[in-house]
């Protein structure tokens, strides 16, 4: 029963959801990647559940839709978060840093105004308490089933679309949802996963392969 459970999640996340019944005002590209495997054997998951997964990087790229009449397409997040204890368990406290990459143009002001209160209104419990907000360029490039995310000196990302079984340990198993909800997703590898950046107490860079994510689009009401 548990095989077959797991092989149908696993079916759920490499097909494209339902189309929803009011088409979604802001949507986009989305990666993300953490310190523990997403998709792995049992002695592996847990050993991370206690040692591990206690920090994230999630990215975000608009491409289209607005915000009280504020065109938002072409605008980046990305969020570095961490937390005490595996970011598994959603009631443990967590807090969280936001790059924002809006580009140069006559809504720029504005634009940097309300995407924060919009991105802690849609996302306030996978980011907690945001203790910082960074403006930074963040370049996000998708090819094909790859992604690679880099903010200059502070982040670095690379990914793409997890190839099973070859990607995997033997006996693995789906143990984590993607952060966000998305209207489509696929498990993601990720070859590099790194933070630089001086607002937490320590940084990474881990250059392991490992199932530690997931690649997909984004997409939810402006709410207005």
């Amino acid at each position: 029963m548990k095989v077959l459970a797991n092989a149908f999640l696993i079916g759920l996340l490499f097909a494209v959801s339902g189309t929803a019944q009011n088409a979604p005002a802001i949507s986009g590209d989305y990666v993300e990647a953490r310190s523990g495997e997403v998709y792995t054997c049992g002695c592996l998951f847990s050993s991370e559940m206690v040692t591990a997964g206690r920090d994230a990087i999630l990215v975000w790229r608009i491409n289209s839709g607005s915000f009280q009449g504020t065109p938002l397409a072409g605008i980046k997040i990305a969020a570095v978060v961490e937390s005490m204890t595996n970011l598994g368990i959603e009631e443990a406290p967590r807090r969280s840093v936001l790059y924002i990459d809006v580009p140069a143009g006559p809504e720029k002001e504005t634009q940097e105004k309300v995407l924060p209160a919009l991105w802690q209104r849609e996302y306030s419990k996978v980011l907690g308490h945001v203790q910082s907000l960074h403006s930074a360029t963040i370049n996000f490039e998708l090819q094909g089933e790859a992604v690679t995310v880099a903010i200059p000196g502070l982040v670095k990302l690379q990914a793409r679309k997890a190839q099973l079984p070859n990607d995997a340990h033997p006996g693995s198993f789906l143990w984590y949802s993607p952060f966000t909800p998305l209207d489509s997703s696929f498990l993601s590898t990720s070859f590099r996963y790194e933070y630089l950046g001086a607002d937490f107490q320590h940084q990474w860079t881990d250059l392991m392969p490992g199932i530690r994510g997931y690649l997909g689009r984004f997409a939810f009401s402006s709410g207005v």
